[in-house]
This record gives structure tokens, sequence and C-alpha cells, in this order.
């Protein structure tokens, strides 16, 4: 692959704000606009929209080029929908699942004309060059649009979400942990200071039993001498 077509593909800014512009324009879209004023109107809208995408970080294209990349961005997007079995959860990434919820979900096939009809504006007769704003320069030629290749970009997007919500999940987590961790802690030190009080506790009994000991050890010796001296005094005392 060139460098010529890696630098070919828009940006995620860019595709967003494609997506965005027609949310606000839906007949634009679906390729609503018909008969001279609707092609008229399509036109300038085209013109709009590419002015808005070319001054966005991206590749630089000509409108025609716009044009057929959001005709075959529908066009991917119905293919996987359908190739799926009719489920949008196989859409890989968000972009694609907000282009089938507002312009496909509903269409049943009923505006696969439209696409016909866009496709038929990137010829030269609804391209008109000397219709272009004059502070529009297309100097590089149109680059062929290789679908594949935004595929693989937007599976990374959808892989980058997908990596993001489960690097919050473990974030989630890892503050649930710190939280019970900390909860832990403080119980530890709850049982640290009971086990303190209760150490002196013990001190102050064994201090107690040992008081209790001394005064029995001095009533002891108190009970001898008095014994003593009455044994004293009975043998001294004249018959």
């Amino acid at each position: 692959m060139t460098d010529r077509v890696i630098a070919s593909r828009p940006s995620l800014e860019q595709v967003t704000a494609i997506v965005d512009f027609m949310e606000k324009h839906p007949a634009l879209a679906l390729g609503q606009l018909r008969g001279l004023e609707g092609r008229d109107e399509s036109k300038k809208l085209w013109f709009k929209l590419t002015r808005i995408v070319n001054n966005i970080t991206g590749p630089t294209r000509p409108m025609k080029s716009w044009i057929k990349y959001w005709a075959d961005k529908k066009s991917t997007v119905r293919s996987k929908v359908l190739g799926g079995g009719g489920d949008p959860n196989n859409l890989c990434s968000n972009i694609e699942k907000k282009i089938w919820d507002l312009f496909l979900a509903n269409d049943s096939g009923k505006n696969r004309g439209a696409v016909k009809q866009e496709s038929s504006f990137t010829e030269d007769s609804f391209y008109n060059e000397d219709s272009m704003d004059q502070n529009h320069v297309e100097s590089d030629p149109v680059l062929a649009f290789e679908e594949p290749v935004v595929d693989v970009e937007e599976r990374q997007i959808g892989i980058m979400e997908k990596l993001l919500k489960v690097m919050s999940d473990q974030a989630a987590a890892m503050t649930q942990l710190a939280h019970a961790s900390h909860v832990n802690a403080q119980a530890m030190e709850r049982l640290a200071d009971a086990s303190q009080i209760q150490a002196r506790a013990i001190d102050r009994l064994a201090t107690t039993f040992e008081t209790i000991s001394a005064a029995t050890h001095d009533v002891r010796n108190a009970i001898v001498d008095i014994d003593a001296t009455m044994k004293r005094f009975y043998s001294t005392s004249p018959t």
C-alpha cells in the first residue's frame, strides 16, 4: 500500500463531521433531492460540506470524491448488516451504527435508487469545476476510495473503543479494590487499638494480682509475728 493511498483515508474527525452534517440534512443523506431545484440544492450542500471537511485535519478531497465516499459508506454499512442476517450489532464502530440508525434502518430497500442517483452526482454533468468556490483549488487527482482500507481503520477504532471500555472497567475495579483495601486497613487499625487496650488491661490485672500477693505475704508475716508474740507471752507468764 502506498503512502498516497494511506494519506487518502478520511480522519475520524472528518467522518464524524460528514455524519453530523447529514443528520442535519437527511434529504441529502438519502439522495432525495431531485429535480432541477433539488439538484441545485444538493450541489450547494455538497460544496458546503466539502469546504467543512477539507478544513478538518485529514486528506483534502474534491467534492465528487466525498460524494462517492458517502454513497460507498452507506452501501458498505448496509451490506455488513444484511450480510450479518440483518443484525446491526455486526457493525464495528459507533459511526457505522449511527449511519445505520439514522439513514438505513427504516429504508427497507426503498432508497436503493437514491444510491444510484448519488453515484450519478460524481459524473461531469453534475460536477462543474467552474461552479466551484474560487478559493477551493482542486489540484490533486481524485483518488479511488478503497473501502477495505477504511474498514480496517474503523475496525481499529472499534477495537480502541472496546479497549477503552475495558480499561475504564478495570480502573473502576481498581478503585473499588483500593477502597476495600482502605476499609481493611482501617479495620486492622481498630483491631490493633483494641489489642493495645486489651494488653494494658492485662498488664493492670497482673499488677493487681502482684499487689494482692504482696499484701497476702505481709498479712502472713503479721500473723506469724502475732503468733510468736503470743507464744512468748504465755511461756513467761507465772503459773
